[in-house]
């Protein structure tokens, strides 16, 4: 008992490692995932998408066609809070303010182990800024919806079932945009892709497109909006099932 007394003990409140048994994750991904190399996948993949979701790239950035990869550190303490960001490397015309707004607005973390002990870990981050990339996190901020279609699943019936129904897409703040053009594409299992596009509503091509549809290949809308001025490509992709 007192040898666990004293390994439990071994590391004071102040110390930060870089490198501990079991390093901190992101996303709750330690209760979604078997395996430490699996949980490492999950965890990198949630916090490209926090990061996509979260990024403002700054106007006087845009302006300036400032690209590059702004570098962070912070620390995941005990809790899994995340404290101390700071950045490294800088790219300038307010990239390094918005990589550090990124950082603080991250919910907590799984703390890093070391032994059995949480213990707190300093994390390096770059934070890539492209203006393609941009485009794209804006995208993702838009969501697609088609009468009762839910998750990464549709079947052939609820395709069917949902033609008479408008696609809408929906902002970060819930309110609907107007469809410029809607595009839909089926995907085989051999890759070979038929695609039909229509000026916003379901037309006779967007149709044949969920009639030529089969079990195990891919169905993908994809939407054009308007946004204070700007053309955005929202899509969304299903596994198509019996």
């Amino acid at each position: 008992m007192l040898v666990c007394q004293l390994l439990w003990s071994q590391y004071t409140a102040d110390t930060v490692f870089t490198h501990v048994d079991k390093m901190p994750s992101f996303g709750n991904c330690t209760s979604q995932e078997a395996d430490e190399e699996a949980q490492k996948k999950c965890s990198d993949q949630a916090l490209v998408q926090f990061i996509s979701r979260q990024l403002e790239y700054p106007e006087e950035a845009k302006a300036n066609n400032v690209e590059g990869t702004v570098y962070v550190n912070f620390v995941v303490d005990e809790n899994g809070h995340v404290q101390s960001p700071a950045l490294l490397m800088d790219i300038g015309s307010g990239c390094g303010e918005a990589a550090l707004a990124i950082i603080k607005a991250m919910p907590a973390w799984e703390p890093g182990i070391q032994g059995k002990q949480p213990v707190k870990v300093k994390l390096n981050l770059p934070i890539q800024f492209s203006l393609r990339n941009a485009d794209r996190a804006l995208a993702d901020r838009f969501t697609i919806t088609w009468g009762d279609i839910v998750g990464d699943t549709v079947t052939l019936e609820q395709l069917a079932r949902n033609l008479p129904f408008s696609v809408y897409v929906r902002g970060p703040s819930g309110d609907s945009h107007y469809v410029d053009e809607l595009g839909f594409t089926y995907t085989s299992r051999s890759k070979r892709q038929t695609t039909a596009i229509s000026r916003g509503g379901i037309s006779e091509e967007l149709v044949a497109i969920v009639e030529k549809s089969k079990p195990r290949g891919k169905f993908t809308i994809t939407a054009s909006v308007q946004d204070n001025g700007h053309f955005i490509n929202v899509s969304r992709t299903f596994l198509v099932s019996n």
